[in-house]
């Protein structure tokens, strides 16, 4: 009876959202993208060359956003990796950012890039510092969940993202503007029809893996229990059953938090590159603000550094180091040539593929009942961005 009940709720929620996948790329196809697009085009056949410049700047920024999204999807996979070390979330990201900082340091040395300036700015240190310290949350966030839960379970949450990005401004900017005449450009802004039916479209998978997370529990606990009654030893290295808080992976919810920080975090980064005037200038302030906090919330001892010198740990986190400097570096160049939203759609569904793929291949991570919820996130995610 249970696992009818269990069927049915199962085929609601997947036809809910097939529902809201086709109702957001109709509305899309139908909205005022059309509108735009025939604007665009009118405009460009009247001056053809700039419009060739613009198609060379969307392809190289796309692929560097491209090249940003594989930087962070084998980032996340090394500090999982990593995690199996004994080394913790906070000894990871407050060490790698650190030696990330010194790289900076030495790089700006070199290249004649003056720190003092900024620092020297209170409308930069200001941004930096909060920014810098809220990333080393949602980093030390970030490397536990995907330490404690499978990362094809937490990646899809971070297509909430964008969906924070569009509903806080549109709930909070008005009132802000209004107020203290802060985000009054975001305040004005209009959002197309498609975009609701994106947030549901991404909240309708989010909920279809709640659901996989919730029965493949059970079937584990299931199993368990007969194994003991059968008293016999299962067979082979058995996965760990992920810890559920409120129906969702506590995995999940890490991710979901991080989400909520991104959106604060995204414009104090847009506000200290500004004013540093040097996106090197802020990468290697912030990476040591960062560092050290995590690393001070670490409290490390000898025994903590001597867990570095295990050459395995020592080349993962050298790995991390490259794969996440690769990851900022592409991502600051695609927002110097392309819009943010093209590289956030593919940050975020292109993220969400290779890091649930990457996962089972290298992680053995089973990805039964997980597609169609990866690929109506991913929908929502790529509408919700254009």
């Amino acid at each position: 009876m249970a696992s009818s009940s269990s069927s049915s709720s199962s085929s609601s929620s997947t036809k809910l959202a097939l529902a809201f996948v086709m109702a957001t790329w109709l509305l899309f196809f139908r909205g005022d993208h059309s509108e735009e697009e025939e604007a665009e085009s009118s405009s460009s056949s009247s001056s053809s060359s700039s419009s060739g410049k613009r198609g060379q700047a969307l392809v190289s920024g796309l692929g560097f956003s491209f090249i940003a999204t594989l930087g962070n999807t084998a980032a996340s996979m090394l500090r999982k990796q990593l995690s199996s070390t004994g080394v913790s979330p906070a000894e990871q990201v407050g060490l790698a950012t650190l030696i990330q900082g010194f790289v900076a340091l030495v790089y700006c040395q070199t290249s004649g890039v003056d720190l003092a300036r900024a620092v020297r700015d209170r409308s930069f240190v200001a941004p930096a510092v909060a920014s810098s310290t809220l990333n080393a949350l949602t980093k030390t966030l970030e490397t536990r969940a995907y330490a404690t839960t499978d990362v094809s379970l937490c990646a899809p949450f971070l297509a909430f993202d964008p969906v924070f990005q569009f509903l806080l401004p549109a709930i909070f900017a008005p009132v802000l503007c209004s107020t203290f005449g802060w985000l009054c450009g975001e305040a004005a802004q209009t959002f197309p029809a498609s975009h609701p039916a994106a947030v549901g479209s991404i909240a309708a998978g989010a909920f279809l893996l709640k659901q996989t997370a919730s029965s493949s529990s059970s079937s584990k606990d299931d199993d368990g229990a007969t194994s003991k009654k059968d008293d016999r030893p299962s067979s082979g290295r058995r996965k760990k059953t992920p810890q559920l808080w409120g129906g969702l992976p506590l995995g999940s919810w890490f991710i979901l938090l991080n989400c909520v920080i991104y959106s604060v975090t995204s414009r104090l980064d847009k506000a200290a590159v500004l004013a540093a005037g040097s996106k090197t200038a802020y990468f290697t302030y912030g990476r040591f603000v960062m560092g050290t906090a995590a690393f001070a919330s670490a409290k490390p001892t000898k025994r903590t550094l001597r867990k570095f010198l295990n050459p395995h740990a020592l080349v993962l986190l050298l790995s991390v180091c490259t794969a996440e400097g690769l990851y900022l570096l592409s991502m600051y160049e695609a927002f110097a040539r392309v819009s943010p939203v093209y590289v956030t759609a593919i940050k975020r569904g292109g993220g969400l593929l290779f890091s649930a793929f990457a996962s089972a291949i290298f992680f053995n991570e089973s990805l039964t009942g997980r597609y169609l919820p990866i690929a109506a996130i991913v929908s929502g995610v790529v509408a919700l961005c254009l």
